[in-house]
């Protein structure tokens, strides 16, 4: 099983902390973004580490991972950088955003799951959304989940609470099965945009595609998503406000939300 962590963003909004350096270096209880995230695949058994970098990214210097670049970090978005390392889908596969860090009890449940796309999401995310956002409804995405444990929804505006059972967190699974449908999904996406049309029914070009509109493209086509459900063990560093409200939440190296 290799990991692909995508860590190609500007990471504008932890300015000054990504002034001179990319948000992935950003260093929280001791160590960076990128070395909680490479510590807890090794503990999990995944040695072939993939990051695709973007925004200065001479000043990620690593000889124990695998480095493709962005170049156009600027002007696209996640699903552009995970094709960036398109030559590493070639067996299972975990891929990761940058900005986040997690317990291993986070990725153990996600790297034994036996389905072929399998999704981590949150289920007792509204204490964290509260306390990082005055309205939690501004920032958090629809997430809706069927009785055999399928995502039905994700990444779409919610107009109410009811309407978000977890959150996604940006940490998935493929099986090279499940890869096979995300390269299919995306090139189809990609020759409708060429006819005139419109990728994953978004009106945003592929190349400025989030991951959710790629999983909510997939769902559509038919292709099952399985939910691994967690409870905190996980953080988002997407902000300064994220990142102080981090430091209460670490202690001893691990993280202490529940």
């Amino acid at each position: 099983m290799k990991a692909i962590i995508l860590a190609a963003g500007e990471g504008s909004r932890l300015r000054p902390l990504t002034a001179s350096q990319p948000k992935c270096l950003v260093e929280l209880g001791g160590k960076s973004l990128l070395d909680w995230q490479i510590d807890a695949l090794r503990q999990c058994g995944i040695r072939d580490i993939i990051v695709v970098r973007g925004y200065l990214a001479d000043h990620i210097k690593r000889t124990d991972v695998t480095f493709y670049e962005n170049l156009r970090y600027a002007v696209t978005n996640m699903v552009a950088s995970l094709w960036c390392a398109a030559g590493e889908f070639t067996e299972d596969l975990v891929v990761s955003y940058a900005d986040i860090i997690y317990n291993t009890d986070v990725l153990e449940p996600l790297v034994k799951s036996p389905a072929d796309i399998s999704v981590v999401v949150d289920v007792n995310w509204k204490p964290y959304w509260r306390e990082r956002f005055d309205d939690p409804l501004s920032d958090a995405e629809s997430l809706k989940i069927d009785s055999r444990g399928g995502i039905t929804s994700i990444g779409q505006t919610p107009e109410s609470l009811e309407e978000i059972e977890a959150q996604y967190i940006g940490l998935m699974k493929f099986t090279t099965a499940g890869l096979g449908r995300l390269t299919a999904s995306y090139h189809q996406a990609v020759q409708a945009v060429a006819g005139g049309g419109q990728a994953w029914g978004q009106s945003r070009p592929v190349e400025r595609a989030y991951m959710t509109d790629l999983l909510q493209g997939l769902i559509l086509e038919g292709t099952r998503l399985r939910a691994v459900k967690v409870s905190g063990g996980w953080l988002e560093i997407d902000s300064l406000s994220d990142y102080d409200l981090a430091k209460k939440y670490i202690v001893g190296g691990i993280i202490q939300r529940k």
